[in-house]
């Protein structure tokens, strides 16, 4: 169970409500939202029923907007009671009505943060609170504000602050690749920036077309360069993103809008992402995609960047940055149609082209055919000349439905036309036609002249290019030729060397720094060194400041001639130059985080440290002859001290901001050294000085030392009143004058000089957490620790000149310093003097002895105090006291971190996990103060994040590793670590996984006609696991089908296969099995023979059994010797006359297993001759001697019909199509007859080869006859007679009567239908109808007289006949008979004189449902429906355009019951208009009617 935490509201002032309403001190307890990013605080445990604590259904969303813009965040809030909202923001306030603004909207309960015309200022991290009674909900929403322009308001306001030093608000954020309006004039032949970033983003494969583009020649050169800003970048990017990969440039997608995209991790979750068109900021966002114009979505580890509704100004160079390292750079380009594609009219199966020419080359355009993107296939071929300026769209094998419009897109620029493809009117109906070979379409211009002037007016801008840069690299060189006689010694890192250099540096992270020198080195982007030349004619040698990582020192001189380190952003070191003539050595003030230092001088000229800003050192110069030697107050991390001098003139280190030291000089004519009182984290002391004067140390905030100087005459040096953490005690005269200590904070010891003239040695108590010291000089003069800051400890010198360092009285040489000491261990402290003196200890305050566990000894100028056996009790602060001097540490009692046995043992087993389960380890401790736990993988520590989770609790942590993968397996390691020493526990971690296949290759060990013995090695990974056995899988040479052959130990790694057959080839693979599962497969690399191999011998000659123009067919006899092995078939191979190839007919994996084969593969009248080999196991065996010469042409022979028809019978009307089929050589002459006399000459007869067709278009009743097909040739003649009946749908018989003869027999006849004389084929059938069963039931068929007899007429039961006319079109309309039986006979009853009211039903035809609207399309089936109703049943009638289609065969109508239906099979275009049914009886007569539209 985990136990539930309270915690406090820690928000700070400013950043939440006002206090009045919100005191931020409510005790509660951590709630989870269902939101991401939402922090709820529940103040009571349990919440009443019905109530709930505020939470965020909807957060704000981070927004970045331009500045002038409206911005606004929403929320969505809940909770009952209803929560209050209120809005902050992190570095402000948010009570300025003009400029923020609160709104809610009860309808949609969306509340509203609006601030109108946002400014840059007000660009924050903002927060939302929604509060009420049972808790709080709070969320952080971030909006980044894009500057616009300059402001000229704003100059002077940025000048105060880089006085200020206040550089984040200087800077304005920027890409390296200057806007347009703001990019300064090119120099001739200057090579633009965005080639540098289109390289460093840009496959290899693009290296010589941006190359191109830009005009660059010198690839070597290039390459060079590349691959040192490449290593720069790469460092950069290491900083805020890891794995960076799949860069794909901008191009334009399907749905028209344009993306790039590009993988990367960030390692700060919230660094900021920039982007960047031509160097300008442009706003994007990450969720309202519908809203803004640009937007970057993550997808996983993809960023994707992309811009709808493209126009041409959206063209240009987009970049991508973090924080302010770019990422990746890509240029846009919009490029133009000069040629357009056009309509292409196709015929069927031809292909048509579309083609166009472009403005500027690219390899691909986007093709579409119907709105649906086209890509590279079978069925469209995308071709790109090799200029990539023409274009081609090929669509092969076009069909009908191919028919559309075809559009190619280059950007937002498009071009289209339509494809029209005309169906092939001579192709053969219901048949395929064959493809054609040819092409349709085209431009119609010649493509080729305008690509060329196209090309030509690109070469002649890129010669342009390459002929600027090419002057500009030969006036470069001359210019130095010109200039080399006037330099001695002068080294330059910068781009550009002269002699007058105007260095400038702006980028994202630091403001400009301009310096003008002579003779300088320049300022340009190093990370080696950069250091002045040296002179000899007195001309200036100075070190730029640039931006290096590496050291910018100023030149040595011997002339007096300055010698300058310029000030520039270094991470190395800035010295001044070392001079003997007096003249300037001065470092400059530049951003460095290295070391900048004064010069050396020896004529008194001053020597100093430029103020710059500095991680590093900047100290003055050391002087002879009492001038100047300064450090400059500048910005630095390192030391700036002063000068030293030897004739009392001012020695000063300034009081910039330093991290370092910064020290007066020393002087020995008693004028001022002093230490400026800047803000130092470093060392600021006082000179020391020999006539008297004041040596001070400024009393400046640092966490060094700040102690006053040694004075040799009397007179004051003190240390000033700084703020410091440690001691300061004042310094030991031997004049007896004061040595005071200053009365600062330090947690060290600051102690001032020793002085030999009685004068005072203060030291000053500063910040410091370093130590200070006095330097050692070789002319007798003292050297002084300067009075700092300091934690440490500040002591006197020692000196070359023999005399001792202030050693004139007792002294501490080493002090007490904080110690952790281990509870029942001994533990020893240590005080060392300089002399022999007595002095006392002191426990918080107490006199300590020796005695209860504690011995005090003394060993000449060494004191100890030793603890026995450290316990509790002895915790305090220890004090040593001998005269004036004391020095204290506080000891601190307590044990090293232990882990429980038994946890300890738990812990140490190995957890074995599954690959892909989670693997957990849990370790309990004792709870501890400044306890730090620590997990280990291998050595590595894990960090929480990924697939890693570590919870830390006060009494036990936890490790959790998702979704373990077989890698993971390994040493998992704790380690609990506190001031007083560390302990560590191991256990491990076992990922079990199928083995990993068997190592290969497959050695064959022996194979012999019955026996293939193979051997594997093991596999390399187990699994974690042993592995069990191996399983064995074997395959036949030919077949698909793989067969389990067994399995062998682990032990064995080999296996022999008795079950061969000789001759047969078979393949193998091992599979490693574990308790986990089944390894991949090791298979054999060529399959193996069983035995040697034999081939078998040659079949016999083959013979040639009969020949046609498309077939020879060819038998042989096998081979007299097979060799003892099967023969499972035979390979055929042919060669033609006069050639001396021979080609196979069949592969040898597919043989021929009869031993005779059809030869079609031939031509019509070519010669051929053929040879055989039998093929067994081992393969194709010797081949037979060839075939006797054989020629493709049919043999003559007299016309024979093929399986013609005799008979055939066609609906009047309809076309009559008689097709014979035949066989002969050479092809006959074909006659066709009617009835033994020639045809009319509209019947139209077809001959093709091999079948003749008679074609009557329209028949009719007088086409029937017998129709004779004559064929005849120079071998003979053949006829075949075909009768052909053309009939239609009889007439329905005639009355139908009844007559009963004999007792139930009753004679029915009925009068002859019209097309018996017509007709012979023509017959009658007769359906009965009884009022028993009431089903109609056929009696009589097939009757080809007018009678037919009734048998089994039974009396009182009615019956009904009908007669049906058939013949080979089908029934004809029945004729119906009188009713026969007892209805008839039924005798009327009178009514006796009783009159009885009568009952009419009858009534007028009337429309119940009537007809609806209907719009099929052309070809379609169609249903039309109405309901009638009327008594007697009215007569229905259907019309269309006035006109009675009842009759008409196109239409099925039908009427059951009243529902009155008409069907229309295919809908033709005459099949539209208004339609009208008419309904009709003796009583009236009722209609309705509707429209039918035909669609295309």
């Amino acid at each position: 169970m985990f136990k539930r935490t309270k915690v406090t509201d820690g928000t700070a002032t400013g950043q939440g409500p006002d206090a009045e309403n919100w005191d931020g001190k409510e005790v509660g307890f951590r709630k989870k939202s269902k939101v991401p990013g939402v922090m709820i605080t529940q103040y009571i445990e349990k919440l009443p029923e019905g109530k709930s604590h505020p939470d965020f259904t909807r957060k704000p969303i981070a927004l970045t907007i331009q500045e002038g813009k409206f911005a606004f965040f929403k929320a969505i809030v809940t909770g009952d009671p209803k929560p209050t909202v209120v809005w902050s923001r992190n570095n402000g306030d948010v009570s300025d009505p003009a400029r923020y603004q609160s709104k809610y909207d009860p309808n949609s309960n969306e509340h509203t943060f609006e601030m109108p015309h946002v400014k840059p200022d007000q660009a924050d991290t903002y927060k939302c609170f929604a509060k009420n009674e049972y808790g709080q909900a709070m969320v952080t929403v971030v909006l980044n504000v894009i500057e616009v322009g300059f402001k000229m308001t704003k100059a002077p306001q940025q000048q105060a602050e880089v006085a200020n030093c206040n550089f984040k608000k200087v800077l304005k954020r920027r890409s390296k690749v200057v806007p347009k309006a703001e990019e300064p004039e090119k120099k001739e032949g200057e090579i633009d920036p965005k080639f540098w970033e289109l390289l460093m983003s840009a496959d290899k494969k693009d290296y010589e077309r941006i190359c191109a583009e830009f005009g660059v020649t010198d690839f070597r050169w290039m390459l060079k360069k590349l691959n040192e800003m490449k290593r720069e970048r790469e460092e950069e990017q290491a900083e805020f993103v890891k794995n960076l990969s799949d860069l794909k440039p901008i191009h334009i997608n399907a749905d028209g809008t344009a993306s790039f995209e590009l993988e990367f991790d960030l390692l700060d979750p919230s660094s900021s992402i920039y982007l960047y068109k031509d160097g300008e900021m442009i706003p994007y966002t990450k969720e309202l995609g519908d809203k803004m114009k640009h937007c970057l979505r993550k997808v996983g580890r993809k960023y994707i960047f992309s811009m709808r509704d493209l126009m041409p100004e959206d063209a240009g160079f987009y970049q991508l940055d973090v924080e302010d390292v770019n990422m990746f750079s890509t240029d846009f380009k919009m490029v133009d149609f000069l040629v357009k594609i056009q309509e292409v009219k196709a015929m069927e199966r031809e292909d048509a082209v579309f083609e166009c020419v472009i403005s500027a080359p690219l390899s691909k355009l986007m093709w579409f055919g119907k709105n649906m993107p086209l890509e590279q296939g079978d069925k469209y071929d995308i071709e790109v000349s090799e200029d990539k300026l023409i274009h081609r769209l090929v669509v092969k094998d076009c069909m009908v439905v191919d028919k559309g419009i075809y559009a190619a897109c280059a950007g937002i620029k498009s071009c289209n036309a339509w494809l029209v493809v005309e169906a092939d009117k001579g192709a053969p109906k219901g048949k395929k036609t064959a493809r054609k070979t040819t092409r349709a379409g085209g431009s119609g211009t010649d493509l080729q002249k305008v690509a060329q002037e196209q090309q030509q007016i690109l070469d002649k801008e890129r010669e342009e290019r390459k002929e600027k840069i090419k002057a500009a690299r030969e006036a470069a060189a001359e210019a130095a030729a010109a200039e080399e006689p006037e330099k001695t010694a002068d080294s330059g890192a910068g781009k550009d060397k002269g002699a007058a250099v105007k260095v400038e540096r702006i980028d994202k992270t630091s403001v400009a720094a301009t310096t003008t020198v002579a003779g300088d080195s320049g300022s340009g982007h190093s990370a080696g060194k950069a250091s002045g030349g040296a002179k000899q004619d007195g001309s200036h040698a100075d070190a730029g400041g640039g931006h290096s990582a590496g050291k910018a020192s100023g030149g040595a001189r011997k002339d007096g001639s300055i010698a300058d380190a310029g000030g520039g952003h270094s991470a190395g070191k800035a010295s001044g130059g070392a001079k003997q003539d007096g003249s300037h050595a001065d470092a400059g003030g530049g951003h460095s985080a290295g070391k900048a230092s004064g010069g050396a001088k020896q004529d008194g000229s001053p020597a100093d440290a430029g103020g710059g800003h500095s991680a590093g050192k900047a100290s003055g110069g050391a002087k002879q002859d009492g001038s100047h030697a300064d450090a400059g107050g500048g910005h630095s991390a390192g030391k700036a001290s002063g000068g030293a001098k030897q004739d009392g003139s001012h020695a000063d280190a300034g009081g910039g901001h330093s991290a370092g030291k910064a020290s007066g000089g020393a002087k020995q004519d008693g004028s001022h050294a002093d230490a400026g009182g800047g803000h130092s984290a470093g060392k600021a002391s006082g000179g020391a000085k020999q006539d008297g004067s004041h040596a001070d140390a400024g009393g400046g905030h640092s966490a060094g030392k700040a102690s006053g100087g040694a004075k040799q005459d009397g007179s004051h040096a003190d240390a000033g009143g700084g703020h410091s953490a440690g001691k300061a005690s004042g310094g030991a005269k031997q004049d007896g004058s004061h040595a005071d200590a200053g009365g600062g904070h330090s947690a060290g010891k600051a102690s001032g000089g020793a002085k030999q003239d009685g004068s005072h040695a203060d030291a000053g108590g500063g910040h410091s957490a370093e130590e200070a010291s006095g330097g050692s000089r070789q002319d007798g003069s003292l050297a002084d620790a300067g009075g700092g800051h300091s934690a440490g400890k500040a002591s006197g010198g020692a000196k070359q000149d023999g005399s001792l360092a202030d050693a004139g009285e007792p002294g501490i040489t080493s002090g007490l310093s904080d110690i952790h000491a281990i509870r029942g261990q001994p533990a020893e402290l240590t005080v060392k003097m300089n002399t022999d003196c007595d002095g006392a200890w002191f426990k918080d305050g107490e006199p300590l002895k020796s005695g209860g566990g504690i011995s005090i000894t003394k060993d000449a100028n060494i004191h100890k105090l030793t603890i026995h056996s450290c316990r509790d009790t002895d915790s305090g602060l220890l004090r040593f006291v001998s005269g004036d001097l004391s020095t204290e540490g506080r000891i601190t009692v307590g044990d090293v971190p232990e882990f429980d046995e038994d946890d300890l043992h738990k812990f140490s087993k190995p957890v074995i996990v599954r690959v892909g389960q989670n693997a957990a380890f849990k370790m309990p401790f004792q709870p501890q103060e400044s306890l730090t736990v620590s997990w280990f993988k291998d050595g590595t520590e894990l960090k929480d994040g990924g697939g890693v989770k570590i919870v830390r609790e006060p009494n036990h942590s936890r490790l959790l590793l998702r979704d373990c993968l077989r890698s993971d397996s390994g040493e998992i390691k704790i380690q609990l670590k506190n001031p007083f020493g560390a302990v560590e526990a191991t256990s491990q971690l076992i990922v079990l996984d199928r083995p990993g296949p068997p190592e290969g290759p497959v050695e064959t060990v022996e194979t012999t006609s019955s026996v293939i013995e193979i051997k594997w090695n093991p596999p390399k990974d187990d699994g974690g696991s042993a592995v069990t056995n191996y399983i064995i899988e074997r395959q036949e040479r030919g077949h698909s089908l793989w067969t389990k052959l067994g399995d062998v130990s682990a032990e064995k790694t080999s296996f022999r296969d008795r079950n061969v057959t000789h001759g047969k080839k078979y393949s193998y693979r091992i599979y490693a099995e574990n308790p986990q599962g089944l390894s991949d497969s090791l298979e054999t690399a060529d399959s193996i023979m069983a035995g040697i191999m034999i081939l078998s011998g040659p079949p016999g000659k083959p013979k040639v059994v009969s020949t046609s123009k498309t077939c020879i067919n060819l038998t042989w006899t096998p081979p007299e010797d097979d060799k003892g092995v099967p023969i499972i078939g035979y390979q055929v191979e042919k060669r033609k006359k006069d050639t001396n190839q021979w080609l196979a007919l069949n592969a040898i994996n597919e043989p021929i297993e009869d031993v005779n084969y059809a030869v079609k593969d031939v031509t019509e009248g070519a010669e051929y001759e053929f040879r055989v080999s039998a093929i067994n196991e081992s393969g194709a065996g010797d081949a037979s001697p060839p075939s006797a010469m054989a020629c493709a042409k049919n043999p003559n022979m007299r016309p024979c019909f093929k399986d013609p028809e005799d008979f055939l019978v066609v609906r009047a009307g309809n076309s009559v199509r008689v097709k014979i089929s035949y066989e002969a050589e050479p092809p006959p002459h074909i006659t066709w007859l009617k009835d033994d006399e020639p045809i009319a000459p509209w019947i139209n007869v077809i001959n093709t080869e091999g079948m003749s067709q008679l074609v009557i278009p329209s028949s009719k009743r007088s086409d029937s006859a017998i129709y004779t097909i004559k064929a005849k040739n120079s071998v003979g003649e053949a006829f075949f007679d075909v009768e052909v009946r053309v009939t239609d749908e009889p007439k329905c018989p005639g009355p139908v009567e009844l007559e009963q003869t004999v007792y139930g027999k009753v004679a029915v006849s009925w009068v002859p239908s019209p097309d018996q004389e017509l007709d012979d084929r023509l017959y009658y059938v007769v359906s009965q109808h009884d009022s028993n069963t009431r089903m109609w039931k056929t009696v009589a068929d097939r009757l080809f007289a007018n009678t037919y007899t009734a048998h089994n007429i039974l009396p009182g039961i009615e019956y009904h006949f009908r007669v049906y006319a058939k013949n080979d079109m089908g029934l004809s309309d029945p004729s119906q008979s009188p009713t026969w039986g007892a209805n008839s006979n039924r005798v009327p009853i009178s009514s006796n004189g009783v009159s009885s009211m009568e009952i009419s039903f009858e009534r007028p035809p009337s429309i119940l449902v009537p007809l609806k609207v209907h719009t099929p399309p052309k070809g379609y089936q169609l249903y039309m429906t109405c309901a009638v109703r009327g008594c007697p049943t009215p007569n229905v009638s259907w019309y269309l355009n006035n006109t009675c289609i009842n009759s008409d065969k196109n239409y099925y109508i039908t009427n059951s019951c009243g529902v009155c239906s008409m069907y229309i099979l295919r809908v033709r275009e005459n099949d539209g208009g208004e339609y009208r049914v008419v309904a009709v009886n003796s009583l009236g007569k009722a209609e309705c009617s509707t429209k039918l539209t035909v669609r295309d």
